[in-house]
């Protein structure tokens, strides 16, 4: 269920997702639940603020936790591509705030700060190989702030071309601190440059 965007309104996104059957002789059954609620505000720079929930269930056995398929990452979970750090499985952030302003017609700025625990501090914490079967290391893996500027300019050929400039920073929880073969846990600083060619 989803309301549009609109200025001066409230408007909200529900998703959930339920996956059963069996995999690996294996029964399964998993559940993952997105909610979003945001206000446009009446500004001479469109902005909006929203707030963020996610929740994908977790499991001891990898193979019972949330299949994230084919799930996008981009909004609720930080950039794609080579960092990566959070997935649609084993995951809970109930608190999160996202913020865009459009300050022209071809230019966007986002920021998005996020809070994630593990759904089962028994489980692994997915695309990270780390998991902690005594639940020992806890399941506070961090806080993440994202932050973006987006350029699609408007004239002759280079309406086909968008470019992105993005950097984040994910403070590292008390998790890195105590799971077995550790990375470490100083802080994560990631920025990455994008171009993007429309045909």
């Amino acid at each position: 269920m989803f309301a549009k965007p609109v200025t001066g309104k409230l408007d909200y996104e529900i998703e959930s997702m339920y996956q059963f059957g069996d995999t690996n002789h294996k029964h399964h059954f998993a559940n993952r639940h997105h909610g979003e609620v945001g206000y446009s505000f009446k500004t001479a720079m469109p902005s909006r603020l929203a707030y963020l929930f996610d929740y994908s269930s977790g499991d001891r056995d990898p193979d019972k936790n949330f299949d994230i398929l084919y799930a996008r990452r981009r909004a609720e979970y930080g950039p794609t591509g080579l960092l990566g750090a959070f997935f649609p499985s084993n995951l809970m952030s109930p608190v999160g705030f996202r913020a865009t302003l459009i300050p022209t017609p071809t230019v966007q700025l986002m920021m998005v700060n996020r809070a994630f625990w593990l759904a089962d501090k028994y489980g692994a914490y997915v695309g990270s190989g780390l998991q902690d079967t005594t639940g020992s290391a806890g399941s506070f893996l961090g806080n993440m702030l994202d932050v973006s500027v987006g350029w699609s300019p408007q004239w002759s050929y280079w309406k086909y071309v968008s470019f992105d400039v993005g950097y984040t920073r994910i403070f590292k929880g008390d998790y890195f601190d105590k799971v077995p073969q550790s990375p470490g846990s100083a802080d994560t600083n990631f920025g990455y440059m994008m171009t993007t060619i429309k045909f």
